[in-house]
């Protein structure tokens, strides 16, 4: 019990502590974009100068100053923030999930030349199932630089991953998250539907079964009159 009321009492410590100039400047120009934008946007795939500022904040900024702004920016910086905290491997990321459960703020994004809205939650939840395509990634491109026999093949393989993201998680690293966001999300009567409804279809897609959630996922379904979670329990049976 000592332990927990000690780690909870330092992220408030720490979110009150100061950015650098240079992380500042960057985080303040960050702040005033309205969307959350990937490397490439709009039909001609053009790098967006709002995630070349998430980049550079990446490549320079403490793990303190990335859990600052994921858990004290405006809805943007936080994205981006969370984005820092689970690529790093932070031990912040559930706190920082169950902190935008409790705030579940609207956002914008824009993935190439595609436009949507979503909440704080859900594009943690997202961000977190889709890594596990990186890790496969990961895993194919580190077969293939080890069967590689020259080193012009290497260096041919290595220009044509270019900024290519590998992973630092494994698969059951990711599932182990999985299931404690889905825990806490089944654990909120108040959740919302969407969010229950990623539980349910991401465990769907991979065809996994969780029979223990049978009983808060027919809460939900009786609350939201939910297709998807009702799909899910047939599926899930008990």
């Amino acid at each position: 019990m000592m332990k927990i009321t000690s780690l909870l009492f330092l992220i408030p410590a720490l979110s009150f502590g100061q950015l650098s100039p240079e992380i500042n400047k960057l985080y303040e120009e960050l702040s005033k974009s309205k969307y959350v934008e990937s490397a490439a946007i709009g039909y001609a795939g053009s790098e967006s100068e709002v995630y070349k500022l998430f980049a550079e904040i990446d490549k320079k900024a403490s793990d303190q100053e990335v859990e600052y702004i994921a858990f004290n920016g405006n809805p943007v910086a936080k994205v981006y923030g969370s984005y820092a905290v689970f690529n790093r491997k932070l031990k912040t990321l559930s706190q920082l999930f169950d902190s935008y459960l409790k705030n579940n703020e609207p956002i914008s994004i824009k993935r190439g030349c595609v436009g949507s809205n979503t909440h704080l939650a859900d594009e943690l939840y997202t961000t977190v199932f889709w890594e596990k395509d990186y890790i496969k990634d990961t895993e194919a491109n580190r077969k293939h630089k080890a069967s590689l026999k020259t080193k012009h093949e290497l260096l041919n393989f290595i220009q044509l991953l270019g900024n290519t993201k590998e992973s630092k998680w494994t698969m059951q690293e990711i599932d182990s998250v999985l299931i404690k966001f889905d825990r806490m999300i089944l654990a909120n009567p108040s959740s919302s539907q969407n969010l229950v409804e990623q539980i349910t279809e991401s465990n769907f897609f991979i065809k996994r079964k969780h029979p223990e959630y049978h009983d808060k996922l027919a809460y939900f379904e009786k609350k939201y009159s939910s297709e998807k979670i009702k799909k899910y329990l047939k599926f899930s049976g008990k």
